[in-house]
């Protein structure tokens, strides 16, 4: 199916006017209602970060006082030198640290290490089970998959969180939907919202 691309509009006009159910923020401007899908919104932004991370010569790594370990199945660790540079090619600094065990000291400056954690592991599921990676858009299949595992829904931000959010959304190069094609947003009319309450 063909996703349907809002018109675009001025992000720094929206006024954030709260959050409901932990999931989506309220904004407005002149003209219109906003609900926008902080999850979905997160995830954009994790993706269109991680790919830049991945096509960039320099890999902005942050270190992490306790190390993650990850255990990986013995088909996984046989194909280690394709996911292995994957992974490195992202922002992490991973290692073979025993027998089927690997330990990642850093991560990427934009993950938080439970992010990190899950996406990693989707990361490597995803290529237990059979995956090939043999080019980028398997790669790019890859980090989409994992994206949605990593970022989670349901927490409740401050006023500063959901802002800086925002930002965040209105600098990357597709705001209008999730890596999956799900919308960040929705939008109402003020004519749209009077009718339904028919005041017009």
């Amino acid at each position: 199916p063909v996703i349907k691309t809002p018109a675009p509009f001025d992000f720094d006009d929206l006024k954030i006017t709260g959050s409901i159910f932990g999931t989506y923020i309220t904004a407005i401007d002149d003209k219109c209602f906003y609900l926008i899908d902080q999850h979905a919104a997160h995830e954009r932004i994790f993706y269109e970060k991680l790919v830049g991370e991945y096509l960039a010569e320099e890999k902005l790594r942050q270190p992490i006082l306790t190390p993650i370990m990850v255990e990986v199945p013995l088909a996984v660790k046989e194909n280690e030198y394709d996911w292995l540079d994957s992974l490195e090619e992202m922002g992490f600094s991973i290692h073979n640290f025993g027998q089927n065990t690997y330990i990642i000291k850093e991560i990427p400056t934009f993950m938080s290490i439970s992010e990190a954690e899950d996406f990693v592991n989707t990361f490597i599921d995803s290529v237990s089970e059979g995956t090939k990676l043999a080019n980028t858009i398997i790669i790019n299949k890859l980090i989409t998959k994992s994206c949605k595992s990593a970022v989670k829904a349901n927490d409740v931000l401050s006023l500063a969180e959901m802002e800086a959010l925002m930002q965040q959304l209105a600098a990357c190069k597709n705001p209008f939907s999730c890596p999956h094609g799900r919308p960040t947003f929705i939008r109402m009319t003020k004519y749209q919202i009077e009718k339904m309450f028919k005041r017009v």
